[in-house]
């Protein structure tokens, strides 16, 4: 294989994970929009903002890790919970940057790694799903 072949193959290697990452902080932003707009017209009380939120994440990681895993032909599972990972960390971003106010916590990086493994999580099972 020449190396400018390697080279565009190694580019187009991570396009799903760009996706991905797109795909999983557009959602997670949805996803909090909507439960705020819930919250907003009192169809869920402000109690069930904690537990929506980790819900949330979980759903957004699961669909991210599904997204990149069918994409990538590589090591999926990688993809997937970096994609997670990554999507998590952009929309928390995105959002403190819209509000103006950002903090590193614990919490955050929990969040994360919880991202990482259900992305890991997903991909493996949508790869163990296509090799049999």
């Amino acid at each position: 294989m020449t190396s400018g072949k390697r080279k565009r193959k190694a580019r187009i290697a991570w396009r799903p994970l760009l996706y991905g990452v797109l795909f999983g902080a557009a959602t997670l932003i949805g996803l909090v929009l909507l439960l705020t707009l819930f919250v907003y017209l009192e169809w869920l009380p402000e109690s069930a903002v904690s537990v929506g939120n980790t819900v949330i994440k979980i759903l957004t990681a699961l669909l991210v890790g599904l997204f990149v895993g069918r994409r990538r032909e590589g090591p999926p599972w990688w993809f997937g919970g970096t994609a997670a990972a990554l999507s998590l960390l952009l929309a928390v971003i995105g959002m403190s940057v819209y509000l103006g106010e950002f903090r590193f916590s614990w919490s955050l990086l929990a969040d994360s790694l919880m991202s990482f493994a259900i992305g890991s999580a997903a991909a493996m099972v949508l790869l163990r799903h296509k090799t049999e």
